[in-house]
């Protein structure tokens, strides 16, 4: 007769709950209960995936995420797709470790990662002024950063190659004949948003273009922002006729404000986004954009993070290879000297 979880908390005189946290590693029961439920499952052979590694290995085949910004932009979800096909290959569980007080001093990323026993810990959102960041870094807990590059004793980072991606932006648009390139990018002291910066002023420089600061304009990865960072831009003096978006939404959102102004896009401004989302593709004329693979990007967090709970010394940085893909709002330059 198969054993399932409800004849082991029958045996063990607890309820189904408290099994589950038994063989998921949940600290908080009591020690004198958890050898109780621990004994009763090796005697009767109880044995669920995840708790049999558990018990046999004295692991618990846990993963956690940090992820700061929900999971509203469709980047987000995309990765963590990208994650899903690596823990089916690799045999761990992901839990989400909610977003708490991450500005309290009080709040500590290790105790977080220890009261859910997880094995390692992938951090999804972050800036570097995160209270108790270095706590984490100095832990020893295995850790891969996506989109900061952080290095430490067993932790790592990955991302896209944001300046190369960039720099193939502006290329396009220059070897059709663009000569007043402007950009919308992510916050400057952010790791993605100084990558990307660099890559607009290498991409300029190697066309011979001139970078007028007037035509470098910062937000972030929303439709509203790339909206008010287009009006800035439209009121410079002379007009861009192309601009790098930082984002996809960020580039729908500029191509609403070219629009709103009298203009039209590609024919007064050509638009490049970044990422290749699905609205990429909907919107009309479709858009122009730089393609991030963000499920490689997933998977490989997954490989990465594995490899250091393995201690098999994995790259401690890897950057993922992005491809330029042109639509139709990137268009030939009018001749507008």
């Amino acid at each position: 007769m198969t054993t399932n979880i409800r004849d082991v908390a029958k045996a063990a005189g607890v309820s189904v709950a408290t099994v589950s946290k038994v063989l998921n590693g949940y600290t908080t029961v009591n020690p004198k209960t958890k050898e109780k439920v621990l004994r009763i499952v090796q005697e009767t052979g109880y044995r669920p995936n995840a708790a049999a590694r558990s018990l046999v290995g004295q692991r618990s085949m846990t993963l956690g995420v940090f992820l700061t910004t929900g999971l509203a932009h469709p980047f987000f979800s995309h990765v963590l797709m990208g994650m899903e096909e690596g823990l089916r290959l690799k045999g761990y569980d992901l839990i989400y470790l909610a977003q708490l007080s991450y500005h309290n001093r009080e709040y500590s990323f290790v105790r977080h990662c220890q009261s859910r026993n997880v094995e390692g810990v992938i951090v999804f959102g972050f800036q570097r002024d995160e209270l108790n960041f270095d706590e984490l870094i100095d832990s020893g807990i295995p850790t891969v950063f996506i989109d900061l590059d952080v290095i430490g004793p067993r932790a790592g980072y990955i991302s896209s190659d944001n300046r190369a991606g960039t720099r193939s932006a502006v290329r396009h648009l220059a070897e059709i004949g663009h000569r007043r390139i402007a950009l919308i990018s992510d916050l400057p002291d952010s790791y993605v948003g100084r990558l990307r910066l660099e890559g607009y002023r290498e991409g300029m420089k190697e066309a011979g273009l001139e970078v007028r600061e007037d035509q470098i304009a910062c937000g972030d990865y929303s439709r509203e922002s790339g909206y008010r960072a287009m009006q800035s831009l439209l009121a410079a003096s002379p007009l861009p006729t192309a601009v790098v978006c930082c984002s996809d939404y960020g580039a729908i959102g500029a191509m609403e404000a070219i629009r709103e102004a009298g203009l039209s896009v590609p024919g007064d401004v050509s638009v490049v986004g970044f990422d290749d989302l699905e609205i990429a593709r909907n919107v009309s004329p479709a858009l122009t954009t730089v393609r991030q693979d963000t499920r490689a990007i997933g998977r490989r967090s997954i490989e990465m993070l594995d490899a250091m709970i393995r201690e098999e010394h994995p790259a401690p940085a890897v950057i993922i290879p992005t491809e330029l893909v042109v639509r139709g709002t990137s268009a030939p330059a009018a001749d507008r000297r």
